[in-house]
């Protein structure tokens, strides 16, 4: 490799005795009228001069020996000279920068970035391990190109030799016909527009499959027969009333809930409910507003269809409204159980949450009209709604029905659904063993 240096100018020396110059490469002897022609001055034959055969060029230095200036020129120059070969070393780390320019490109095309964390398509895995492979070929050691891959050696080896699917089948799986009879129940007249819960309790009941409810969903739900479901912010109820039923006690609750005709008449219904049975005893109602007669009414036409073992250790608990705080309430409740009632926190509907729900399915029903013209049509409503709110399987009392409930045979309905699913499973287990052994015969018999 030749360097260029820029010369300083030579300054033009004039001799006393002579009037000629000394020009820039010109040969003149150390006096006037003397030439010497064996031996020149290097300085006249520019910094490109070699005085032997494979001597590396001058330094540009002048006035300097040319051992000098050939150190020097070394001194300058970084590059390693082509005739003394690469260490080992330097071959690494030429090899590595190459592997990791052109793995980090792959990875780029193949829309890759960072490690490979995660799971990734068949084809995503065969391109990383053919880069891999590749840089591997040219020399890189496996937990190099892996490192510089973003892969684990262990996940790279497991890639490189894949396992073979096998296909696999629960034992627990629900039967065809099973399956068949969950859609046909779906499709009763009866149980048409109703939620999942009744084709739950009707499976249970009528003896066409005995499946858990969360199987009931997914069966429909796999053929489009179940509406969306939109999540509720859930909030955490705080009831001072739970003490009171851990204690064995039976609540009364009763509230107001305000409907209005198409015309405007207001009217205003009172329902009474008994706990822990959710229970409708009763709803009674009253026009343009609740007063301590209508209400004390209600709650005593309520406890009159109350069982008797049922009517020793209950409560009364309502919220703090006008009428439920009235003084001629209190005393007549009190006269009527042979206790105080027991109030909610103000302004905390939480504490009362059962019989505001109840409200909630009284008004949103997938019964209930969507207007009433008259009074009548209230009233009606809500002498119907009882008999149809006790007799639907219920969430908090694991889809049983109220009046069941009550009766006592909510243990007994609980059991025999037990007993259901556990024949259940163990048919559909003795089906998967036969299954397997159908296709371990099968095997033998094509070996």
């Amino acid at each position: 490799m030749n360097y260029e240096y820029k010369h300083k100018k030579r300054p033009v020396k004039t001799h006393t005795r002579t009037a000629l110059r000394n020009l820039s490469g010109m040969q003149c002897s150390r006096s006037a009228g003397q030439s010497h022609t064996r031996q020149t001055r290097p300085e006249t034959l520019g910094s490109d001069y070699h005085s032997k055969k494979n001597q590396s060029c001058g330094s540009g230095i002048p006035g300097a020996p040319r051992e000098t200036r050939q150190t020097t020129a070394n001194r300058g120059c970084r590059a390693i000279p082509e005739d003394i070969p690469e260490t080992q070393q330097h071959k690494r780390c030429s090899l590595c920068r190459w592997a990791r320019t052109g793995i980090i490109k792959k990875k780029d095309e193949l829309g890759l970035k960072g490690p490979l964390i995660g799971h990734f398509k068949p084809e995503t895995k065969q391109a990383v391990v053919t880069i891999v492979k590749e840089a591997i070929s040219h020399g890189v050691s496996q937990k190099r190109a892996c490192e510089i891959s973003g892969i684990a050696p262990r996940k790279f080896r497991r890639w490189l030799n894949p396992k073979p699917l096998q296909q696999r089948v629960a034992w627990n799986r629900l039967l065809d016909h099973e399956r068949q009879a969950i859609e046909d129940a779906a499709w009763l007249p009866d149980l048409l527009g109703k939620p999942i819960s009744h084709i739950f309790v009707h499976g249970h009941s009528s003896g066409s499959f005995f499946t858990s409810l969360s199987s009931v969903y997914r069966v429909l739900k796999r053929k489009n027969l179940v509406q969306p479901f939109v999540p509720r912010r859930k909030t955490t109820p705080y009831v001072s009333a739970h003490t009171l039923l851990d204690e064995g006690f039976s609540l009364l609750c009763y509230d107001g809930t305000l409907f209005k005709t198409v015309s405007g008449v207001s009217v205003w219904a009172i329902p009474v409910m008994l706990l822990p049975h959710r229970v409708c005893l009763h709803i009674g109602y009253s026009l343009h507003s609740v007063c301590s007669t209508d209400l004390t009414r209600a709650v005593h036409e309520a406890h009159a269809l109350i069982p008797e073992h049922l009517t020793k250790n209950i409560l009364a608990h309502s919220d703090r409204g006008s009428a439920m705080k009235a003084t001629i309430t209190k005393q007549s409740i009190k006269d009527l159980l042979g206790a105080p009632v027991h109030f909610g926190r103000p302004h905390t509907p939480d504490d009362q949450a059962w019989i505001e729900s109840f409200i909630k399915t009284l008004k949103y029903h997938r019964d209930a009209p969507l207007s009433f013209n008259q009074v009548d049509d209230i009233v009606q409503w809500l002498l119907r709604f009882p008999d149809i709110y006790n007799n639907d399987p219920h969430s908090s009392l694991n889809y049983v029905t109220p009046f069941q409930a009550l009766a006592g045979k909510k243990e007994v309905i609980l059991n025999q659904r037990k007993q259901n699913l556990a024949r259940a499973r163990q048919l559909r287990y003795t089906s998967w063993q036969m299954s397997r052994q159908c296709i371990t015969k099968v095997a033998l018999h094509a070996a």
